[in-house]
């Protein structure tokens, strides 16, 4: 493998951090010790402190230990966000159980290979989620438990009565936890295909909860809103980050009214969203009126965030660090990171302002390059995918060596996501790799071509990708969502493109939609797109066709 020494230092131990804790389930039985009485958890109207937590924790380890779950077991958390999901989370690890998050969004044939996938044994659900539980235990030949949170069980098993009987002294293991036993399955957002499920071990979650803590300025007073869904990777950054230091958590089902009454009620002063999220707030009326002054950190992430986007942001709250990182399901939450430090400094001095252009520099203890298509790491400017080394990374993907071995070398892991390096060491993302367009034989990265179509004020979102074309290959196209009461035409906006862009990268077509699809996380959902949009033109291809021999 051609590479810098960098790139080919061996990792070292990580026995260090796991000290004395016996596995990630540890986190809330320290915190019960140290923190007993400090209030830990607010969902809604319950408000538990760190002794209730770990109680609960322990209650429900226990019944799951009763209806057979143990060491080695893939239980599905599957549903919306909830204080019993995380107390299942940590119930899980004590028990050495592996927690396979589901996307609850996902339609049944998605769950149904995720189930099958990693071998689920039990699902603990929501009440939405109960019946779709029960339909896909009924085709899995290893789920012999559904566990019901909320709502009327019927014929399964009811979360609060399994807690309510449960014994709440600490499960007491045959084996202890090891470092390298399995912890978590994370699904990823399978943007190009059927999702993989990442493996994180207990050591590799807690050395990538130590990384993020420094990355992203966690500490034990702060008072933590966490909208983001619990099954994300950005999920469970924020919730073990939150244990780890042990800071109170506010946790939410995002929408607007809600957060932002949570932040006013509760006093919030760190809280993570997603672009998206960032936009809705900005957009709603009733933001302007909200006090939201306890605001300290805004941590952002999960997509690149539209320059335009940064600045409104952050001239609405002035008072408050914003923060950006980036990450993947396969690094762990380690990755780059963009200090407040730098924001300002890109809205103080002009010749900074490309900074809220960049997802930072490589966060400490981490190790960041932009590697080709043969592991080499490229030089600043040249373009190439994000590579990644940290004892945080995933340990591979579940029952699939081939992608794999795709993707992690010698402690590295190729991330998937397009991008440059400067000379001052920022990364700036361009794409993911599956979305880059090839027109004229010439590359086309979405992103870049967004970035312009943000600019004008009648876009209030827009994603760009490519169709089939007969004469280029890929034909560059918008799908652009009107601001309210704007008016602009397709040719207005392509005009807009002129030089700001080159030539060929502007759209040959622009189309109007109510809405871009996206993942729960922020990323654009291109493939869905190309997918909707390449239907629609074989349809009517096909329409004309039948028509033309009338027309003669």
């Amino acid at each position: 493998m051609r590479a810098t020494t960098a790139m080919t230092q061996a990792t070292t131990s990580r026995s260090f951090l796991f000290g004395g804790l016996c596995g990630a389930g540890d986190l809330v039985r320290r915190n019960a010790r140290v923190l007993s009485k400090a209030e830990a958890l607010v969902f809604g109207d319950v408000r538990l402190t760190w002794r209730e937590v770990n109680a609960r924790v322990n209650r429900f380890a226990h019944e799951l230990r009763r209806i057979g779950i143990g060491r080695g077991d893939r239980v599905a958390l599957y549903g919306r966000n909830s204080h019993q999901w995380i107390e299942a989370l940590f119930a899980a690890a004590k028990l050495g159980a592996v927690a396979v998050t589901v996307n609850h969004r996902l339609a049944l044939p998605e769950i149904e290979h995720i189930v099958a996938d990693a071998g689920v044994c039990a699902f603990v659900c929501g009440a939405g989620e109960s019946e779709a539980a029960r339909s896909i235990a009924s085709k899995a030949r290893d789920v012999r438990a559904i566990v019901v949170i909320g709502g009327e069980a019927k014929d399964l098993e009811d979360y609060e009565a399994m807690v309510a009987r449960g014994d709440e002294s600490e499960p007491v293991l045959d084996q202890p936890i090891t470092a390298d036993d399995p912890l978590l399955l994370l699904y990823t957002s399978g943007t190009t295909g059927f999702p993989k499920g990442a493996i994180y071990t207990h050591a590799s979650t807690l050395i990538g909860m130590f990384v993020h803590v420094h990355a992203i300025g966690s500490r034990r007073t702060h008072r933590v809103m966490l909208p983001s869904p619990l099954y994300s990777a950005a999920g469970i950054a924020g919730i073990f980050c939150a244990v780890y230091v042990g800071s109170f958590i506010a946790l939410i089902n995002f929408d607007v009214a809600t957060a932002l009454r949570t932040i006013e009620r509760e006093r919030i002063t760190f809280t993570n969203l997603v672009p998206t999220t960032i936009q809705l707030l900005l957009e709603d009326p009733a933001s302007e009126r909200a006090d939201l002054s306890s605001l300290q950190t805004l941590l952002y992430g999960g997509a690149p965030m539209p320059e335009p986007l940064v600045r409104r942001a952050m001239q609405r709250l002035p008072h408050c660090g914003f923060r950006q990182t980036f990450a993947t399901t396969e690094t762990g939450c380690a990755g780059t990171v963009l200090e407040p430090a730098e924001h300002q400094l890109a809205l103080s001095a002009p010749r900074h302002a490309k900074l809220l252009r960049s997802c930072g520099r490589a966060q400490v203890n981490v190790d960041v390059a932009v590697v080709d298509e043969s592991w080499g790491e490229l030089p600043p400017g040249e373009i190439g995918e994000i590579a990644v080394r940290t004892e945080a990374n995933m340990a591979g993907y579940w029952n699939n060596r081939e992608a794999t071995a795709a993707v992690l070398r010698d402690g590295w892991v190729r991330t998937g996501d397009m991008a440059y390096m400067d000379e001052e060491g920022y990364f700036y993302l361009v794409d993911r790799r599956n979305d880059m367009i090839v027109t004229g034989a010439l590359n086309v990265y979405p992103s870049e071509v967004e970035r312009v179509l943000h600019k004008h004020p009648a876009v209030a979102d827009c994603a760009v990708f490519g169709l089939p074309d007969r004469k280029w290959g890929e034909a560059v196209t918008a799908a652009i969502v009107r601001r309210p009461d704007a008016k602009v035409s397709a040719e207005e906006l392509i005009v807009f493109c002129d030089g700001k862009i080159a030539s060929f990268k502007k759209p040959k077509q622009v189309l109007f939609v109510e809405q871009i699809p996206r993942t729960p996380t922020g990323k654009i959902l291109r493939r869905e797109l190309r997918e909707r949009f390449a239907q629609n033109r074989d349809k009517a291809e096909q329409k004309r066709l039948r028509d033309a021999p009338n027309k003669a």
